[in-house]
């Protein structure tokens, strides 16, 4: 019997080989049924394939974030399916490195719609049902940058903290209809948009996350979708039933250095 066995979970951005997969692949593993909610329907039967493959409990559901109805339409059909939501996780986001004074409008209001706007969206239609079932874990994934950012990345850290803020009100606003709610910061994380990312900096991809390893993190390990995975079946399980309102970092201790190493 996993931690989670019996419950249904909904993991926006669960396709991919990004922290969305390697979160839904834990919860599948710690026995919820894992509803895959994404705009990329063929990443996610991937990602679904492999969750049965291994024994677990899937499906796919459509949903594109950034627009109202489709959000509320994608968690009617869950209830309506499998007839609660016990775990909501809201993975899904996208980035931007741009100074604050060059970025665009458009790259503004994009990456509020998806960063902030639609993680309350999800928010918002799947807090009444948990009201009514009187329980329900959200786990919001912010970022180290809600914390402490860098050059190009204000724009983002911005709607990182908004995150770490609305996690805290729906901790404080739902408390007592037994609603938990935790914000996850994530560190560097392995996966295709890292290495893109790495890509721009060098040409040897693998130096350059070695060099990031060591120069910015207490620990020399290269984060996995699956280590975030597993800190949020944890809050989502009723061994995390005291904690609420937090923000906790899975950054391998990139909060914990104050400079970075030579």
């Amino acid at each position: 019997m996993g931690r989670l066995t019996g419950k249904v979970a909904i993991v926006t951005g669960g396709g991919g080989d990004g922290i969305g997969q390697g979160i839904s692949r834990v919860l599948a593993r710690e026995g919820a049924h894992v509803s895959i909610m994404e705009i990329d329907i063929a990443a996610a039967e991937a990602v679904r394939e492999r969750i049965v493959a291994a024994g677990g409990e899937a499906s796919v559901v459509r949903g594109d974030v950034s627009r109202s109805e489709e959000v509320r339409a994608a968690i009617e059909q869950v209830v309506r399916e499998h007839g609660r939501i016990d775990v909501m996780v809201n993975s899904a986001g996208v980035g931007l490195a741009r100074p604050v004074a060059e970025a665009s409008e458009e790259e503004f209001d994009r990456l509020a719609s998806i960063d902030l706007r639609g993680l309350w969206l999800c928010c918002k239609y799947a807090i009444p049902h948990m009201q009514r079932q009187r329980r329900g874990a959200i786990i919001n994934i912010a970022s180290v940058h809600a914390r402490a950012t860098m050059p190009l990345y204000g724009i983002y850290a911005a709607m990182k903290a908004g995150v770490v803020g609305l996690t805290r009100g729906i901790a404080v606003q739902y408390g007592p209809d037994g609603i938990r709610a935790n914000a996850v910061c994530p560190g560097l994380v392995d996966g295709k948009q890292t290495r893109a990312l790495a890509s721009h900096f060098s040409t040897d991809v693998e130096i350059w996350l070695e060099d990031f390893v060591r120069r910015h993190q207490a620990l020399p390990v290269l984060i996995q979708p699956e280590d975030i995975g597993t800190l949020v079946a944890f809050l989502a399980s009723e061994e995390a039933r005291a904690i609420t309102g937090a923000e906790i970092p899975a950054d391998a201790g990139s909060w914990a250095q104050l400079i970075s190493r030579d």
